[in-house]
């Protein structure tokens, strides 16, 4: 299997209008995909200027016009967040849209003043995400859904229209969390984490220990790898310097809705120094970047790397720059070591 790239966006505001961020973004995945990208995942939050564009169908059928040949998804639809029936139909309108190149990520939701917008209790959202995949899954996969109702209601109804891939788009799963690694392993869920400082290498060995025990020798590999942020600079120190100011813009989204609550605790998660200390960044000349996530692929048997290259307050032509430098120097680096382990 070759090693993939992708691009992660949250649509964070910036200094921008929220038209023009999905504008440029639009655009920045075109380029994106000219560039040898295989993969574009947008991320779902609401109430919050971390996210301008909180319905990520919306964004992903535009997309589905604008690209050809790259895979495009949320990741991840906060399940909670939804109606069943509603979800199953986008999934699949979606899936025709893009002719089949559709990805679908799946989470229960990160923020709980977020899923608390949704009448959701925090202390029920992972129960609620299991029970709304299931019942979407099997309804893709049979085309009808059909279901007696724990947390949700009863179903019984024919979908109007099915999923071109069977049973349905392939399934995306984003934590660094070894127990959630290993169900994304046993279950042939693709898996997104962070570096963590070398916390990720675990979490991908006990992903392949449990789909190595699936026994299926016929399915193909799933996509293992980490997420990161990524700034690319003439040199290193230019690169630090510009990544600082864009960081803390991105970081004061992120931050805000947590903030509006008294809760400070994801503040270190996105401290300008400790998330590139701890590799969730990579930050530099293209030839330090390289070596940075080279580093990376030899400690962590990953087959996918996912960047984020255009956030806070980055221009458009900024954040272009930025993902072709990546393209150039480090994707070809990056393959060849993920070749020669």
């Amino acid at each position: 299997m070759t090693f993939d790239f992708g691009i992660f966006d949250s649509f964070d505001l910036g200094d921008s209008t929220p038209g023009q961020v999905i504008d440029a973004r639009l655009n920045f995945a075109v380029h994106a995909e000219r560039s040898g990208i295989t993969h574009y995942h947008v991320t779902e939050h609401h109430g919050t200027p971390l996210s301008v564009c909180p319905s990520p169908s919306l964004f992903l059928a535009a997309l589905s016009q604008r690209t050809r040949t790259m895979r495009i998804g949320a990741l991840v639809h906060v399940l909670p967040s939804y109606e069943p029936l509603r979800l199953a139909e986008e999934i699949a309108t979606l899936d025709q849209l893009t002719h089949g190149r559709l990805d679908v990520g799946v989470g229960s939701g990160v923020n709980p003043h977020e899923l608390a917008y949704f009448g959701v209790d925090g202390d029920k959202a992972r129960a609620l995400y299991s029970e709304i995949l299931d019942v979407v899954t099997r309804a893709l996969a049979t085309g009808r859904m059909t279901h007696t109702g724990t947390l949700l209601r009863d179903y019984d109804v024919e979908l109007s229209v099915g999923s071109v891939q069977r049973p349905y788009p392939p399934l995306w799963y984003a934590s660094s969390n070894t127990a959630t690694a290993e169900w994304a392993g046993a279950n042939n869920v693709n898996f997104v984490g962070r570096w963590n400082g070398g916390g990720f290498a675990p979490a991908a060995d006990a992903f392949w220990r449990a789909w190595d025990t699936r026994g299926d020798t016929a399915a193909p590999r799933p996509r293992l790898g980490t997420a990161a942020h990524v700034y690319i600079g003439a040199t290193d120190g230019a690169a630090v310097e510009r990544f600082r100011k864009a960081n803390d813009v991105f970081a004061r989204q992120l931050t805000k809705l947590w903030h509006d609550h008294g809760n400070h605790k994801v503040d270190v998660l996105y401290d300008t120094d400790a998330t590139m200390a701890n590799g969730n960044s990579l930050v530099g000349s293209a030839e330090t970047v390289r070596d940075l996530l080279v580093e990376q692929v030899r400690r962590a048997p990953a087959n996918y790397f996912e960047g984020t290259f255009a956030y806070g307050d980055l221009t458009s032509t900024e954040a272009e720059a930025n993902l072709t430098a990546f393209a150039e120097t480090v994707m070809p680096a990056v393959r060849a070591a993920a070749g020669g382990r």
